[in-house]
């Protein structure tokens, strides 16, 4: 059997497979919880899960909008991407914590509050001229007191 048939084989066996898994789907089954976002925002970590989430998503903006200054040759953002990448590392497993109701979330929330910190340093000097560091500031900002009130 050649590689490409082999290949090609492989993407038909994923296809049939994803088609079977969709075809007992009916509108009166019940919806994953990943495909439901009116879960993400319950239980008692709630505000927790929902301020690191968002931390998590800007973090993962503002560390692309870094890497595209610096490979332009903007130097500037060398800080500001290094604490957005430990921001990236660090917010979805506090997140994720805090949405499986877990006892370590307020810990591990209090804990990452030394580099949310180190972030809102880095982006403060660059939030009057770039809104994905504006952005990052204000989330990192925002998890910091949903740590703290934790």
């Amino acid at each position: 059997m050649q590689r490409r048939d082999f290949t090609l084989g492989l993407f038909a066996a994923a296809a049939a497979a994803s088609g079977l898994a969709h075809a007992g789907k009916d509108k009166a089954s019940k919806p994953l919880v990943a495909d439901h976002p009116d879960h993400h925002g319950t239980g008692r970590y709630a505000a927790l899960a929902q301020a690191f989430a968002s931390c998590a998503a800007t973090a993962t903006e503002c560390v692309s909008h870094c890497q595209r200054l610096l490979a332009e040759g903007d130097t500037m953002m060398g800080d500001c991407l290094r604490t957005a990448l430990a921001c990236d590392a660090i917010c979805p497993a506090v997140a994720r914590l805090a949405r499986l109701e877990s006892d370590q979330a307020p810990a591990f929330a209090k804990a990452a509050i030394p580099s949310m910190q180190a972030c809102m340093d880095a982006c403060k000097p660059h939030i009057e001229h770039h809104a994905f560091c504006k952005a990052c500031f204000e989330a990192c900002g925002a998890a910091v007191a949903a740590a703290q009130a934790a």
